[in-house]
C-alpha cells in the first residue's frame, strides 16, 4: 500500500479527531458561502438566483471511515457568466451547447464566440478572490489535522477553466 493509504488508515483510527476535522471543514465551507454571498451582494447588480443557489459540497473518503477529502461549491450557470463577463452575444471559446431548464438543447451563436469580457459585459470577479482569500484558513485546518494531507485547488477556481 502507498504511504497515503497508510496515513489515511492511521487517521481513521482517531474518530474524535476526524469528527472535529470534518466539523471544522464544514464550518470553513459555510463561512466561505457567507463570504461569497456577501461578494455577490456587493458586486453583482442583478442577482436573479445566484445567491439562492450557492451551496458548499463536502465529499467524504468512504474507504477509511468518513474523512472529508474534497470541498466544492455549486451554483447556477449565471455565476460563471457573471464571473467571466459572458452573456447574450458575448460567448466564450469553449463549450457552446447546453440544455435549458425546459429540456431544450441550446447552443452558442457562432458570431459570439470569443467575445466574453468585451463590450458592455465585463467580468465581475465575485468567486475567485473570495476563495483565494479563504484558502489559507483551510490550509491551516488541514495542516493542524495531518502533516501528510495536501490541498489541491486546481479545480476550485472559475478563471482557470
Amino acid at each position: 500500500e502507498s504511504s497515503s493509504e497508510i496515513d489515511k488508515f492511521q487517521r481513521s483510527q482517531d474518530r474524535d479527531r476526524q469528527k472535529e476535522f470534518n466539523k471544522d471543514v464544514k464550518e470553513w465551507s459555510n463561512k466561505s458561502v457567507r463570504a461569497l454571498k456577501s461578494s455577490i451582494k456587493s458586486l453583482v447588480k442583478r442577482d436573479v438566483s445566484l445567491s439562492a443557489s450557492l451551496k458548499a459540497n463536502l465529499y467524504y473518503d468512504q474507504k477509511y471511515a468518513s474523512e472529508v477529502n474534497r470541498v466544492g461549491f455549486s451554483f447556477v450557470r449565471e455565476g460563471v457568466y457573471i464571473h467571466k463577463g459572458a452573456g447574450r452575444g458575448q460567448g466564450g471559446l469553449i463549450g457552446g451547447r447546453w440544455i435549458d431548464r425546459h429540456g431544450t438543447m441550446k447552443s452558442r451563436a457562432a458570431e459570439s464566440a470569443g467575445l466574453q469580457g468585451t463590450g458592455n459585459r465585463k467580468p465581475i470577479l465575485w468567486f475567485d478572490p473570495v476563495i483565494e482569500d479563504r484558502l489559507p484558513q483551510l490550509a491551516d485546518l488541514v495542516a493542524d489535522y495531518s502533516a501528510t494531507m495536501q490541498i489541491d485547488a486546481t479545480n476550485l477556481f472559475i478563471s482557470d477553466r
